[in-house]
């Protein structure tokens, strides 16, 4: 009986399932970080150059966008 247990023991502390489905949480936790942090910096950009083209064409910033 003591053996069985000793060999399941060890046969969970070898598996590594779970620690590969940690690092890949991780690494998608990071590259959504990183996509936010640009579509919020290209965002600002977009609306700066969306608003500089109705200045051009002579629109109401209201009806422009």
């Amino acid at each position: 009986m003591s053996f069985k247990l000793i060999k399941t023991v060890k046969h969970f502390v070898k598996d590594e399932s779970g620690a590969s489905m940690v690092e890949y949480g991780v690494a998608l936790l990071v590259v959504v970080a990183i996509g936010v942090t640009l579509m919020t910096a290209l965002g600002d950009g977009v609306a700066a150059n969306v608003a500089l083209a109705c200045e051009a064409i002579g629109v109401a910033a209201a009806n422009c966008v």
